[in-house]
């Protein structure tokens, strides 16, 4: 665990009031920096409020899967499947898609997971060290997660959960019996399930949020409204005009970031996995934990506010309107395994999901600048993963080793 220590205070700035970016923030702050927070809208939507709330310790496995090549003619028929690719935007999708391509193969989905779980490790670890500091732990309900199957096809993926007991994580098989004992809910639809207690969810992830804008503000960190036009090893500029000079940068933001990297010489094949939900007020229903229907690529999370179903993978770019009709099919899905559900009344949502073709974010230092630091690219497990990378960035900063090989994050890796 990092303590504070006593420096020279440096100006840090961090572009993207997202969870990362608070993340990084919250750590900065704690080891002596004053520090600035920089977002185009810094009280604006993001992914980090409408996400599922998860603290995903288990969920290591990249999207990058073997077999997925010969699925994806499907998903670009299929608007409203699982993974859809906008065909107006597929030829922009290519550096992207090329090198995804490439990764889903056995020897890379393996090593990108082991990756993965050498990031995620400490998760709970490090999700506590800000909860110590600004009192939000009682947001956090570590209630173990359902991995739920309709099919015998749970066997399929038994590779996955190898691999993932490998790591250390404790996985246990359920039957149709047990399942019904452990979520009444479920209907006939789900036959069997995989439960981890390595697991935990926010019951409101938008008030853990802002309760951490909150404490960064009361403890010195300013946030600035600013869309930021360019920047190099020392300024960032604002399209307004506005110049915010620094010691130390942290790129944060989320889909956004490559944008920023490729003026510093550091290309990024980013893009934006566009996904969907819509929380029911009233389901009608109870549920114990969060699940994932695994076959059909959703989840369900009890929540604060009510039931959050969402999921989905779309590729169609920053500017594209969202199609809601994905979150009306996630809610027709999610009827068929919870036949008691009340769909009405919801809110629909979508959010920018950051992703690298491997599935591995971006934790690295600029390749030009010293003082510049890169922290994006999470895909689904931008809150699992945000309070981790805010301690590794931290110590990247103050030019200490890191507590884990940062190799497979670097940027240069493409």
């Amino acid at each position: 665990m990092i303590q504070p220590v006593p420096t020279t205070r440096s100006r840090a700035l961090v572009i993207g009031a997202g969870i990362v970016g608070l993340s990084c923030a919250f750590f900065l702050r704690r080891t002596g920096h004053d520090v600035t927070i920089l977002d185009r809208d810094p009280n604006g939507d993001r992914a980090s409020l409408g996400n599922a709330g998860a603290i995903a310790q288990p969920e290591v496995m990249p999207i990058a899967a073997p077999g997925i090549v010969s699925k994806l003619p499907r998903y670009l028929l299929d608007p409203l499947g699982p993974l859809y690719i906008q065909l107006g935007y597929a030829w922009r999708l290519w550096p992207y898609l090329s090198r995804f391509l490439r990764a889903a193969n056995n020897r890379q989905y393996a090593a990108s997971a082991e990756s993965m779980g050498s990031l995620l490790v400490t998760a709970f670890d490090d999700h506590g060290t800000i909860h110590q500091e600004t009192g939000l732990g009682h947001l956090l309900s570590k209630d173990g997660h359902l991995w739920v199957y309709r099919s015998p096809a749970v066997r399929d993926a038994l590779p996955d959960w190898k691999i993932r007991e490998r790591q250390g994580l404790a996985c246990t098989f359920l039957n149709r019996d047990d399942l019904v004992s452990e979520e009444p809910a479920l209907g006939p639809m789900a036959a069997c399930a995989v439960r981890t207690n390595d697991w935990a969810t926010y019951v409101d992830p938008k008030a853990y949020v802002m309760g951490l804008m909150t404490h960064l503000r009361e403890q010195g960190v300013a946030f600035q409204d600013c869309n930021v036009g360019t920047l190099d090893g020392d300024t960032v500029t604002g399209t307004d005009g506005r110049r915010y000079p620094f010691e130390h940068l942290v790129i944060a933001a989320g889909a956004w970031s490559h944008r920023l990297t490729e003026q510093l010489g550091d290309w990024c094949p980013l893009e934006t996995e566009r996904g969907y939900n819509t929380t029911i007020p009233s389901p009608g229903i109870s549920l114990n934990r969060m699940l994932t229907f695994a076959e059909d690529h959703f989840v369900a999370t009890p929540m604060s506010m009510g039931l959050r179903i969402g999921g989905a993978v779309e590729f169609a770019g920053l500017k594209t309107p969202p199609n809601f009709n994905r979150s009306k099919a996630l809610l027709e899905l999610a009827a068929k395994y919870l036949p008691e559900l009340n769909v009405d009344g919801g809110t629909e949502w979508m959010g920018h999901r950051p992703s690298t073709p491997d599935s591995l974010p971006v934790i690295d230092r600029a390749s030009r600048y010293s003082n510049v630091f890169y922290a994006f690219g999470h895909g689904h497990l931008g809150l699992t993963g945000s309070a981790t990378t805010g301690r590794l960035i931290a110590a990247l900063v103050r030019g200490e080793e890191a507590s884990l090989d940062l190799t497979p994050f670097r940027i240069g890796r493409f």
